[in-house]
């Protein structure tokens, strides 16, 4: 991926993280005045997860891997039997 496109993920998900706290803050701020309790954690922890899931997922993309030699990648020959 190049670096420019890296870059712009970056701050996408810079802003995606910033609107969620937002977003949370707004929640919290709301129920505290209604006197409503807070909704339950799962509800609140499954879209961070998701998140940090797509944060993990586009560092393992920018990740440089080897390339493998052909011999490398040929499977054994004991693998190849039918």
């Amino acid at each position: 991926m190049e670096p420019l496109g890296n870059e712009m993920i970056h701050i996408h998900q810079e802003f995606i993280h910033q609107e969620f706290i937002r977003q949370e803050t707004r929640l919290h701020l709301a129920l505290k005045q209604s006197g409503l309790v807070d909704p339950p954690l799962v509800k609140r922890f499954l879209p961070a997860l998701g998140e940090a899931m797509c944060r993990v997922g586009t560092r393992l993309k920018e990740k440089p891997y080897r390339k493998l030699s052909p011999e490398e990648a040929s499977a054994p020959t004991f693998m190849i039997m039918l």
